[in-house]
């Protein structure tokens, strides 16, 4: 089987990575075309070398992509649209186009239409993970008309690809709300351990933190945090508010505390504290259903916390 001709559309990290290891892997020529704040044709005799190092030769238009049978595009977010329909404009009926942008689920879909529409197709995949810590190998869930066909081709190169149906969308959705946990996860432990640091306990609030997590697995965690919040969260939420003013004193600005003090006042609005105290047993999956059922209303239309601020 003929090797593909591969090209990237942007050239940052992920697809420097990806064609450092495909160089490797199969020695074709790769193509790529940037038109970045950074890097953007004429192309800097640094940002060529740069290029080259990972087998890659800088084009200097989009249309000089035409003839390639796979196109990665690896760009920001906010032009993420954009370049996936110009994209489309150039590709050729059996082109498979990789989006790995961490684009929202309807950005996906409308660039897989338009892909789809000049007889490609699209494969929406995204890094579960940094391509610093795992390099060419970062999962990448996999979804679109394209998704078995780009696990055909690049899972034998090395690639850790899990494909999750043949709807985009359906991979960025659980991407996107990953990200809710693991960035969110993120901004409370920055902001829980600088408070610590100004109030001279980091190390202390540090040890505390982790020898209850790892006394434990993620997922016995995250089962307990939703069968608690449905019981809790009032409580919880007064709590956070004094947490919220203690922090204040040592002259720092709450924005994750206080954050966490609205979210768990939603969950109280919810008022399926009594339900879930009388059952003898449930399920984190029953607490999510039924949270589930009563914000979207009795038409079956999302209601937003302004509206639970008045009660279900």
């Amino acid at each position: 089987m003929p090797q593909p001709k591969i090209a990237f559309v942007g050239f940052g990290e992920a697809a420097q990575c990806f064609a450092k290891h495909l160089a490797a892997q199969i020695g074709a020529p790769m193509v790529a075309f940037c038109q970045g704040k950074t890097n953007a044709p004429p192309y800097s005799q640094a940002f060529r070398a740069v290029a080259a190092g990972c087998g890659v030769t800088l084009v200097e238009r989009l249309d000089d992509l035409s003839e390639a049978d796979v196109i990665f595009s690896a760009v920001v977010v906010a032009v993420a649209a954009e370049t996936g329909e110009a994209i489309s404009r150039i590709v050729r009926p059996g082109c498979l186009v990789v989006d790995i942008n961490a684009a929202t689920p309807r950005t996906k879909k409308r660039v897989a239409e338009a892909v789809e529409a000049r007889g490609g197709v699209f494969a929406d995949a995204n890094l579960m993970g940094s391509v610093d810590l795992y390099g060419a190998a970062v999962p990448l869930y996999t979804s679109g008309s394209g998704a078995e066909r780009f696990a055909d081709i690049f899972r034998p190169l090395g690639f850790r690809i899990e494909v999750a149906g043949s709807e985009a969308g359906t991979a960025a959705a659980v991407k996107m709300l990953r990200s809710v946990v693991t960035k969110g996860m993120e901004a409370l432990l920055v902001e829980a351990l600088t408070a610590a640091t100004l109030a001279g306990v980091r190390h202390e609030t540090m040890r505390g933190l982790c020898e209850s997590m790892d006394a434990t697995t993620f997922s016995k965690f995250l089962d307990m945090c939703v069968r608690s919040d449905v019981l809790h969260a009032e409580r919880r939420a007064v709590e956070m508010e004094g947490v919220a003013a203690g922090l204040r004193e040592l002259g720092f600005d709450p924005l994750m505390t206080t954050a966490t003090t609205e979210r768990l006042k939603v969950s109280a609005r919810l008022g399926l504290r009594e339900e879930f105290a009388q059952r003898s047993g449930y399920s984190a999956d029953q607490v999510l259903d039924r949270y589930a059922h009563v914000l979207s209303g009795p038409g079956g239309e999302p209601r937003g916390s302004r509206e639970l601020k008045e009660g279900p």
